[in-house]
C-alpha cells in the first residue's frame, strides 16, 4: 500500500513539472525566457567632433543632436554612430536615440551607448564612438558584440 502511494506521488510530480524548455504559468501569466539578441561590428573605432572627421557641422549628429562639448570632454557624454544597414531608417534594427550595450574587452569602451549618427554610405556593420580630441583621438576593436539595451 505504501509502494503504490509513493508511485502516485512521484507520477503525479512528473505530470505536473514542466517540460524542459517550456514557458512557465505564474500570476503575471505566461512567461517565456528570453534570449539577448548580439549583433557583431566587424569594427568599432573612435571619432572626433572636427571638420576633417565629419561634415559641415560637426557638433549636429545625423540625429540633430547638439554635442556639448564641455560635456563630452568631461566623458558625461557616450554617443556614438553606426553604419546605415543596422539603422531602422535603411532597414536596420536600431533607431537614433537606442541605447546599446558593448562588449569590447576595454573598461573605458564597455558599457552603454546612445546612438546619435550615422556612418557614411560605404561602411558596413561599423561603429564609432565620439570622444573630445583631448581625451582620445584613437581606438580601433574588432568584432565587438553590441545589443539594445532594455
Amino acid at each position: 500500500m505504501k509502494q503504490i502511494a509513493l508511485i502516485l506521488l512521484f507520477s503525479m510530480v512528473l505530470i505536473t513539472a514542466p517540460n524542459a524548455g517550456s514557458s512557465v504559468n505564474t500570476i503575471a501569466g505566461n512567461v517565456t525566457p528570453t534570449v539577448e539578441n548580439f549583433y557583431i561590428l566587424e569594427t568599432l573605432t573612435v571619432y572626433n567632433p572636427t571638420h576633417n572627421q565629419c561634415d559641415r557641422s560637426p557638433l549636429i549628429t545625423a540625429s540633430n543632436a547638439r554635442i556639448d562639448t564641455l560635456k563630452l570632454g568631461k566623458q558625461q557624454l557616450r554617443w556614438m554612430a553606426l553604419s546605415r544597414n543596422l539603422l531602422k531608417r535603411w532597414n536596420g534594427v536600431f533607431n537614433y536615440g537606442d541605447t546599446v550595450n558593448i562588449y569590447a574587452g576595454d573598461p573605458q569602451i564597455d558599457g552603454s551607448w546612445i546612438i546619435q549618427d550615422n556612418l557614411n554610405k560605404r561602411y558596413k556593420d561599423r561603429g564609432d564612438l565620439l570622444f573630445d580630441s583631448r581625451v582620445r583621438t584613437l581606438g580601433k576593436w574588432k568584432n565587438v558584440k553590441i545589443s539594445k539595451a532594455s
